[in-house]
């Protein structure tokens, strides 16, 4: 409905008015009629009219001065101005408020309809043209999220992109940027928590950690673990800020959480972004640490511990180790477990209570992984049966060798299959909001996961992939010519019929008016 509102000292001019428009326009709704300029500001501001008929020549306050003062407050009205003196001064004066229709009294049906078409036309538009920028702030907002996201599992992973560190600083304005990485980690009474439980967990710990640091990007839920970058700007008393942050976040969010645990392990401070790998390594180091002392609720990651480290666990021979698993490269994963295993050894001062345990852990890490990568199988060993080295070796190893064969299958079969799967759900419930997290969970792979094989398998992204299959459907719907463009857009998943001409054009290069008229004769 388009609000109006008639301004005129005439009862007969305001009627005659309303008896044009609501015998001619369906959508007229007249809020209010005022009979001169005082009682038109007072009416105005209160039914916030979209378009007023406002007549020059009044008692108290004249038409233009009472248009000047409501749009001060209502910039968005539309105004007709209603004289019954052709004066160049007067249309003048409108000009300077932006008014751009003028009616001469005794005022044509015709003119009088023309004008409120042109205006409703206007309004129309700067609706719509509000309606596309809140869509496209929502969008950026959404963008931003997801932006920080991929850059956190970026810096985790020492992923590479086709665009540089630089520009990452540009989006998420990390220029001389320095801080540490904490890694959460949820501790559930429950053996598997749901979904819901799991969002709203992620929920609790993002919010605490933006309004108390606003400094900080947190990445996703992974497993059970959420890393989050800290912005600080100032490096004396490191550790004691470090500190002083865990204890207070735990605290928040603990107070929140039911049948649930929150941990924390805290990397060191670095200066430069290049370098916040190493500062979450170390956080995930100190995690282990507080995994291992039930008593602790948080570990920070300092020169006592950098030490404990070297002497406890080849880091980096372990983290080789494990992405040749992921991979399913048996060859390398073998070759490199003889490594890791010498090393274990040597750390343990060949002490097999010790050995067993950091194997223990190693198969607790490699199971986390394996989830992140979407293959749900537990993974995890015990070595306590076990009386020499010897025969732990050969057990682990043996054992290591079935789950890289189970892997290398399951990626060179299982996965081929998963995403065969996906492109069927898409194909079937294209018409509905899907989205890849409603897919990934249909299907048992992680997100970002899918996101990343569909990619490699199809080279397309899922949502390039989802708009073929809509686009292909609303093609052959336009070829038919029978349903009308509004009906299409939301048959094939698009609540927003401009938003699907856009996408239509932006792919085909012609409107879908336009693809019609030129394909059904």
């Amino acid at each position: 409905m388009v609000k109006v509102m008639f301004v005129d000292d005439e009862s007969i001019e305001r009627e005659g008015l309303r008896l044009m428009l609501e015998r001619n326009r369906e959508e007229v709704e007249v809020v209010a009629e005022a009979q001169n300029g005082k009682q038109a500001i007072e009416l105005a501001l209160s039914h916030k009219p979209d378009l007023i008929f406002m007549d020059i020549k009044m008692p108290e306050i004249d038409g233009l001065e009472a248009v000047k003062q409501i749009l001060v407050e209502l910039p968005n009205t539309k105004c007709v101005m209603v004289s019954a003196f052709d004066t160049f001064d007067y249309a003048r004066e409108a000009m300077k408020f932006g008014i751009k229709e003028y009616l001469l009294k005794p005022s044509k049906v015709a003119e009088v309809l023309e004008a409120y078409d042109r205006m409703v036309a206007e309004l129309e538009s700067e609706r719509q043209k509000e309606a596309e920028k809140t869509e496209i702030n929502y969008r950026l907002e959404r963008a931003s999220s997801l932006v920080e996201a991929e850059f956190i599992v970026s810096l985790m992973m020492d992923h590479v992109y086709e665009f540089s560190v630089d520009e990452w600083r540009d989006w998420l304005d990390l220029e001389k940027r320095q801080g540490f990485v904490a890694v959460f980690s949820f501790e559930s009474t429950h053996l598997h928590p749901g979904r819901d439980n799991k969002s709203e967990w992620y929920r609790i710990l993002k919010k605490a950690l933006q309004e108390e640091h606003p400094h900080c990007l947190v990445g996703p839920l992974t497993g059970f673990q959420v890393p989050a970058f800290m912005f600080h700007e100032v490096i004396e008393g490191a550790a004691s800020i470090r500190e002083d942050f865990a204890r207070s976040i735990i605290r928040r969010v603990q107070q929140q959480l039911q049948d649930c645990r929150l941990l924390s392990g805290v990397g060191m401070v670095v200066s430069d972004v290049n370098d916040f790998f190493k500062s979450y390594e170390e956080a995930i180091f100190a995690l282990e640490f507080v995994h291992d002392h039930p008593g602790a609720s948080y570990m920070v990651f300092t020169s006592q511990l950098k030490q404990k480290r070297r002497e406890l666990i080849p880091f980096e021979v372990e983290k080789e180790l494990v992405d040749a698993v992921k991979k399913g490269d048996i060859q390398h994963g073998l070759q490199m477990f003889d490594t890791y295993y010498k090393l274990i050894l040597q750390a343990a001062d060949y002490q097999l209570a010790t050995v067993k345990k950091a194997l223990g852990n190693f198969f607790i890490v490699l199971t986390r992984s394996m989830k992140e990568l979407g293959f749900e199988d537990d993974v995890q060993m015990s070595f306590a049966q076990l009386d020499t080295s010897t025969q732990i070796k050969a057990t682990a190893k043996a054992y290591l060798s079935t789950i890289i064969e189970q892997i290398g299958e399951w990626r060179a079969n299982g996965i081929e299959g998963l995403l065969i799967q996906a492109k069927d759900y898409i194909d079937c419930y294209y018409h509905k909001s899907i989205s890849l997290e409603e897919v990934a969970e249909q299907i048992g792979l992680s997100s970002y996961y899918l996101s990343k094989l569909f990619k490699e398998q199809y080279q397309v992204t899922f949502i390039e992939y989802l708009t073929q299959v809509r686009l292909e459907k609303a093609k052959n719907f336009l070829l038919e010519g029978t349903l009308p463009l509004k009906e299409i857009a939301l048959t094939i998943g698009y609540k927003d019929p401009n938003y699907f001409s856009r996408v239509f054009k932006k792919e085909t290069g012609l409107s879908p008016r336009e693809y019609r008229n030129n394909y059904v004769k």
